[in-house]
């Protein structure tokens, strides 16, 4: 097998992602078959508001699930990408050694594991979250009462995402291997130079460099930024949300929120510390201070960031502005929904905190990055 179990597991960002994904539209869709099962019962005054939810759990399993299914597909592409070019030695031996591309990227079936793993305790731990959700649904006379019932056909949720991604994980590998056995045993891919422009204006050697490291790495730019759209958008819907629902279901937010924050985060930052690793080298052979090393390679990923939050905290007032002000104005009772900027000035105070502490650990690691690893070229 081209791919251990052992290697799958380390790629541990999908698993949470989709253990994410499974536990909230489990626990939505589970509940919105109960409801519907109740609609006999739905009295006129209860009517609007019986709607009302309706609606809200098909908002909430198709943009969580849509979402966090999207960032579970480009994780995939990134982990597998990043895992190939590492290997590329091995998988160049076997393509050698006679082996098609298609019978190679098979091995990389095993991705589908980590999405089985996740998928599977999302979907045990929505069970175990189950009889409290619906003791904080049936508070109150707003809905008729929910009894809470297993459904066996959402198991589903669980076993046709482990074989979609097993397939696309296939897909995604042989693509990729579409490269010449030579190049791969070669590495060349891996040991591509970042190329240097001819100087714009007055800048100097360093900022030249930053730009080049920052356009190199596209996809690590949209991590940064998809996890300060995460921090931005989901913290601060969690905290702005403690007037129109429950204590747990803001919980969950700003839980959901910070995984994926700091998933995308460290993995892209780690990334660009790691794939940048000769080139700062060289720059602390030539006596290039660790703040200066530390801005040439990390410095310009602030503006993906600030971007990314911005975005993220304008989504979030669009969000709750339609489901508020528009879809549930009608129910007595709902306060009509303005812009938190209490809650804004905490998130953006721990946003940058967070994210200055995250720079400030990679750029130690920087530090520790040898000189020696520039010796073999």
């Amino acid at each position: 097998m081209t791919v251990s179990f052992k290697d799958a597991l380390k790629f541990v960002g999908i698993i949470i992602t989709v253990c994410c994904a499974v536990l909230v539209c489990n626990l939505f869709l589970n509940y919105a078959i109960d409801l519907n099962a109740v609609a006999g019962e739905v009295t006129e005054k209860q009517q609007i508001a019986y709607t009302a939810m309706k609606l809200n759990n098909k908002v909430v399993c198709a943009v969580t699930g849509g979402c966090l299914g999207v960032t579970s597909a480009v994780l995939l592409v990134f982990y597998i990408g990043h895992y190939i070019k590492e290997h590329s030695a091995r998988f160049g031996i076997l393509k050698a050694l006679g082996y098609g591309d298609l019978k190679v990227a098979a091995g990389c079936a095993v991705f589908g594991l980590c999405v089985f793993i996740g998928a599977a305790a999302g979907y045990a731990l929505s069970w175990a979250l189950m009889p409290r959700f619906y003791a904080v649904q049936n508070d109150g006379d707003a809905l008729p009462h929910v009894i809470l019932h297993y459904h066996p056909i959402l198991l589903l949720i669980v076993i046709l995402p482990t074989v979609f991604y097993s397939v696309l994980a296939v897909l995604i590998a042989y693509i990729k291997l579409k490269t010449p056995a030579l190049s791969l045993i070669k590495g060349e891919e891996r040991l591509r130079r970042i190329k240097m422009k001819e100087q714009k204006g007055n800048r100097n050697f360093l900022t030249e460099l930053a730009f080049c490291v920052f356009k190199d790495r596209k996809m690590l730019v949209f991590f940064v930024g998809f996890g300060c759209f995460c921090f931005g958008s989901m913290i601060l819907m969690g905290l702005s949300m403690r007037d129109y629902a429950s204590d747990m279901m803001g919980f969950m937010i700003l839980i959901i929120g910070l995984i994926l924050a700091a998933m995308s985060l460290i993995l892209a930052l780690s990334a660009v510390v790691g794939g940048n690793a000769k080139t700062i080298a060289m720059l602390k052979a030539n006596g290039y201070s660790l703040k200066e090393s530390g801005l040439a390679v990390l410095g310009l990923y602030h503006i993906p960031a600030v971007i990314g939050f911005a975005i993220g905290s304008v989504y979030q007032w669009g969000v709750l502005n339609v489901m508020i002000n528009i879809v549930f104005s009608s129910v007595e009772g709902t306060k009509h929904y303005a812009f938190d900027w209490t809650a804004f000035g905490i998130c953006l105070t721990v946003f940058v905190v967070a994210y200055e502490a995250l720079n400030l650990f990679f750029v130690q690691r920087i530090a520790k990055t040898p000189v020696k690893s520039i010796m073999s070229e």
